[in-house]
């Protein structure tokens, strides 16, 4: 917990009941204890850091909520604590965000059932954040038609504080991934490549298979997307066979 507050530059009180943050309800040990879990120490600094960060966030006035969503198993997956649904296809966790401001950027992280309680925050998503998300997902979608044929063609960028694993959350954009820019019927799915929460490629037959495991490896964790290719289709995200030929010969069909 010291360790944490020093790298994070947190300014954190403990006594025998808890966690005390400035202008914030205390948390209790429990708190943090369940978004640890039985994890690593590195992993468990990682989910209590995050739960802090959040939970401060939620405090301020203006405080913005957007869905998110997180690999399955990734380390700064909360060990519970964090209410989430499993996402069509099992690659990802999709539950509800709080936009962190970090320097010049920003992060998402999960909403802590117990800070949304404290703050009259919403902890689960609704269908107005659905429905939004859809909206993000169609912005994508006329930027990529934009951009087609430019310097960025086939890359995914976040959006309105949604990462690029969360935009895969969306059917909209989804479709259009399958089906392509010219609405191919046949087309069922689309492979897709995000090692980390900020990129994604989705023409992966210019992309050695080999490289997205090494980006993933050399990405934070705190950063990290999905291990492997995902399979879209307009209904699942899932990850990708382990073979390297099964895999290759996913991405033949959809060239």
């Amino acid at each position: 917990m010291l360790a944490t507050s020093v790298l994070d530059d947190l300014d954190v009180d403990l006594d025998d009941d808890g966690v005390r943050l400035p202008g914030c309800t205390p948390l209790e040990w429990a708190d943090l204890a369940r978004a640890a879990g039985e994890s690593p120490e590195e992993v468990a600094r990682l989910r209590v850091s995050e739960l802090l960060h959040a939970h401060v966030e939620l405090h301020r006035d203006g405080a913005r909520l957007v869905p998110l969503a997180v690999p399955a198993g990734a380390d700064r997956h909360p060990e519970s604590g964090w209410t989430h649904t499993v996402f069509l296809g099992g690659a990802m966790r999709l539950g509800m965000g709080v936009v962190v401001p970090r320097g010049l950027s920003e992060r998402v992280l999960p909403v802590p059932v117990v800070s949304a309680r404290v703050t009259g925050h919403a902890s689960a998503v609704t269908a107005p954040d659905l429905a939004r998300l859809e909206e993000i997902g169609a912005l994508v979608v006329q930027r990529l038609l934009r951009d087609a044929g430019g310097r960025t063609d086939g890359l995914l960028r976040p959006v309105g504080g949604c990462d690029v694993p969360t935009l895969l959350a969306s059917r909209t954009l989804r479709e259009h991934l399958v089906a392509g820019p010219d609405r191919t019927p046949g087309n069922v799915l689309r492979a897709v490549a995000v090692p980390d929460r900020t990129r994604g490629w989705f023409d992966l037959a210019r992309i050695d298979p080999a490289y997205v495991g090494a980006a993933w490896m050399a990405s934070n964790p705190a950063e990290r997307g999905f291990r492997r290719p995902v399979l879209v289709t307009r209904e699942e995200v899932a990850l990708a066979p382990t073979s390297p030929r099964l895999v290759e010969d996913v991405l033949a069909e959809n060239q």
